[in-house]
């Protein structure tokens, strides 16, 4: 009899790690910009993008930039600017789920 409860509760416990290793690779990573400016175009939510993937683009003197790029494989979970918002460096402007 103890050698089952033994077992059920060493099964409960890899189900419950299981069940953390899946929330936490499900993270979500705030993505900042690295450059400020007006911006001029955003990717949109739900796509899947690769690391280094420009999420926010915006103007500059010498044309259109990536002001921020995925830090990780994912999915865009959401996009906090819009086109013609001014940014400034270290602003959160993207969020991404990491696969």
């Amino acid at each position: 009899m103890k050698k089952n409860i033994l077992i059920v509760f060493f099964i409960g416990i890899c189900a419950l790690a299981g069940i953390y290793h899946m929330a936490e690779a499900q993270a979500v990573i705030d993505q900042k910009s690295v450059l400020s400016g007006t911006v001029s175009w955003t990717a949109q939510p739900g796509i899947a993008v690769n690391e280094g993937a420009a999420l926010v683009k915006i103007t500059t003197m010498t044309g259109e930039t990536a002001a921020s790029r995925a830090s990780a494989n994912g999915t865009v979970s959401e996009i906090l600017v819009n086109p013609g918002e001014e940014i400034s460096v270290g602003q959160v402007v993207a969020r991404i789920t990491a696969e």
